[in-house]
């Protein structure tokens, strides 16, 4: 079992979580089970807790697939981070994870995983999708025709969105499994596509000889799409094949094929304010009190000249300047303070590093590389929204409506 599980599976866990349930988690699995007979639950707690320690500090090969990947999903979502998705989940479900009077032992995440994926599959399997949509940290964005499109959310379409992806799934030698979650976050229509990787093959041994077994991995594809501001984001896919995805929600759910194939659909984000201030840009958060500071901890700048050979414009060279205490930006004026911006010089890329205060002592730090025209990497959790605001407040993004941007800037 892997290095992850068998902290998940620890001694501690084994003596605290409650019987019962991990008698249902091992029960379809008994036949495949090695090194456990299930009568051993008929007896008296000590004995069980031991037989279970026995066996999950046994061989790999003790474990059937199955179980394994069960325990695997519990155990991503048997954390703090799953812990508040799986109780987003639940409060839209009306389910109550800690019933009153509920041993306080078992509110920790890991006994909640077991206890929500044994009675509450369906929640389960929503928590599954949406962790999918916040782990993910590099996404293809698309900024529609217009805004405040509201897409067509019924049987039929969703039905529509599932044949055509299907058949881009199958094109791409990904087999033709594929299960749709539809989610509603606060206005953002989520939708999470588990689907099949390419086809593998690899040796197993088995009962004293070896043999070949062919299998698919399960895969995730993202997309989220805003309405208002009509943005598509497109994650957990083949980046050649991201704008097919876009391309079939556009002419499903919108109605409107080619609604983000615009030439400028992916000029979304620019350095322009940072290159217009040089070496002395800082970032402006005093509009959100819990952001403690803002630093660009690298920068990479690209020297623009004429290729000898293709007479086509390149970057020439380049110097990439690092510093986590301070500014990076400022480091590079102290080394190389003879570049212009806007000349021949050029900004590639930076990695932003904000702090968001959440009441400890510590801050919650979000690393982000920006880009420019379409990429802003960074993991879409919980403060997503605050950074993205962060990012048009200074004049990063890339505003479509000309008088809103102006109104933003006063």
């Amino acid at each position: 079992m892997s290095k992850n599980l068998r902290k998940f599976v620890n001694p501690r866990f084994v003596r605290t979580a409650d019987l019962h349930l991990l008698r249902r988690l091992l029960g379809p699995h008994a036949a495949q089970l090695k090194g456990l007979d299930m009568a051993v639950f008929d007896g008296e707690a000590p004995n069980i807790i031991r037989a279970l320690e026995g066996f999950f500090a046994g061989p790999d090969e003790s474990y059937p697939e199955g179980l394994v990947l069960d325990l695997h999903r519990i155990a991503e979502l048997g954390n703090r981070n799953g812990l508040r998705i799986l109780q987003e989940q639940a409060h839209r479900q009306g389910v109550i994870i800690a019933p009153p009077g509920d041993d306080e032992v078992r509110h920790d995440p890991k006994h909640i995983a077991l206890r929500l994926f044994l009675e509450h599959r369906g929640m389960f399997d929503a928590a599954t999708d949406m962790l999918s949509c916040t782990s993910l940290s590099s996404y293809g964005e698309y900024a529609g025709a217009e805004e405040g499109i509201e897409p067509r959310m019924d049987g039929e379409t969703q039905a529509l969105f599932r044949e055509r992806a299907e058949k881009l799934l199958e094109a791409d030698l990904r087999g033709r499994f594929c299960r749709v979650g539809w989610y509603d976050d606060d206005g953002e229509i989520n939708v999470v596509v588990t689907h099949g990787a390419p086809m593998k093959a690899t040796e197993v041994i088995e009962d004293g000889a070896d043999r070949i077994i062919r299998f698919r991995e399960a895969e995730h594809a993202v997309l989220s799409y805003d309405p208002v501001s009509g943005r598509l984001k497109v994650g957990g896919f083949a980046k050649a094949r991201r704008s097919e995805l876009a391309e079939i929600f556009a002419g499903t759910m919108l109605g409107l094929p080619g609604f983000f194939g615009a030439a400028d659909a992916q000029d979304l984000y620019t350095l322009g304010p940072i290159e217009r201030s040089a070496f002395g840009f800082t970032f402006t958060h005093a509009f959100d009190v819990g952001i403690r500071r803002v630093h660009i901890t690298k920068v990479q700048v690209d020297r623009i000249g004429t290729d000898a050979r293709s007479g086509k414009t390149r970057a020439l060279h380049s110097i990439t300047t690092d510093d986590f205490r301070l500014c990076a930006l400022r480091r590079l004026g102290e080394q190389a303070p003879g570049i212009a911006f806007g000349t021949d010089w050029r900004i590639n890329h930076v990695v932003l590093r904000v702090e968001f205060d959440v009441g400890e002592a510590r801050p919650t730090r979000v690393t982000i590389k920006l880009k420019p025209p379409s990429i802003a990497m960074f993991k879409r959790h919980q403060f997503e929204g605050r950074i993205m605001t962060l990012l048009r407040r200074n004049g990063l993004m890339v505003d479509r409506d000309p008088g809103r941007a102006a109104l933003a800037a006063e």
